[in-house]
């Protein structure tokens, strides 16, 4: 048996809590409270519903919190995991939000189009940067993606060019540092794109950055969707 192998039979313990919290704690502890993965979006909800904040969680956190509450109500789930959580393998990642399946997972991407032409009728670097949500088990295909940015711009094949933006840029764009970028709760007004791929999960929920490392928010795809104007595309 290999050391990852022995890792994934292991069972996840919780991280432990920041002082204060008091029994406002259950989002930080999803793997005690449910041991079976989500199996439908009506289930995703019922959990929800019983979930409580704890108080102190970080500023760049609750930015999302605000951002989802406003727009979903109780319809979002928020997990607080351990600081060592991005060194485990997924399955293990699946087990403490005890989400349905590593496909489930998303990460948060700001692009920028490094040919950018400024258009004189247009805003300051409109059209220039892009969040970019896609699963941890696939990666974009940035010529699908160019090709669908040129569409909607109506750039030219010679001003397009999209690569990661430096982070000092997506922090100022999104108020949230590298390993915990979200589309929710964004600081400016980003074009968002989904990989059309997420669309098709079963049960349809992502999992995403939730504006600190240590954090991780949860909803329904057709709700982020519709409430945040995601524009969807085959990228992946």
């Amino acid at each position: 048996m290999t050391d990852q192998e022995k890792l994934q039979q292991q069972p996840v313990e919780s991280p432990a809590a920041p002082s204060g919290t008091g029994a406002g704690l259950r989002t930080q502890l999803m793997a005690d409270v449910y041991h079976e993965p989500v199996c439908s979006l009506d289930d995703f909800l019922d959990r929800a519903k019983q979930d409580v904040m704890p108080d102190n969680i970080p500023e760049a956190t609750m930015q999302i919190y605000n951002d989802a509450k406003a727009r979903l109500g109780d319809e979002f789930r928020f997990f607080h995991v351990a600081s060592d959580y991005y060194s485990w393998p997924f399955e293990q990642r699946i087990r403490v939000m005890a989400a349905p399946s590593t496909f489930h997972l998303c990460k948060t991407l700001v692009l920028e189009n490094t040919k950018h032409r400024q258009d004189e009728t247009k805003p300051l670097d409109q059209d220039r940067y892009w969040c970019v949500i896609v699963q941890y088990e696939a990666a974009v295909n940035i010529t699908k993606l160019e090709k669908a940015v040129r569409e909607w711009t109506g750039a030219s094949r010679k001003a397009m060019h999209l690569r990661v933006a430096p982070a000092e840029k997506s922090l100022e764009l999104t108020g949230f540092e590298n390993g915990a970028v979200s589309p929710i709760g964004l600081r400016t007004d980003l074009p968002i794109v989904l990989s059309s791929s997420i669309t098709e999960l079963s049960p349809p929920l992502l999992y995403l950055g939730a504006g600190h490392v240590d954090w991780k928010v949860a909803l329904s795809v057709q709700s982020f969707v519709e409430k945040w104007n995601v524009r969807v595309v085959d990228f992946a």
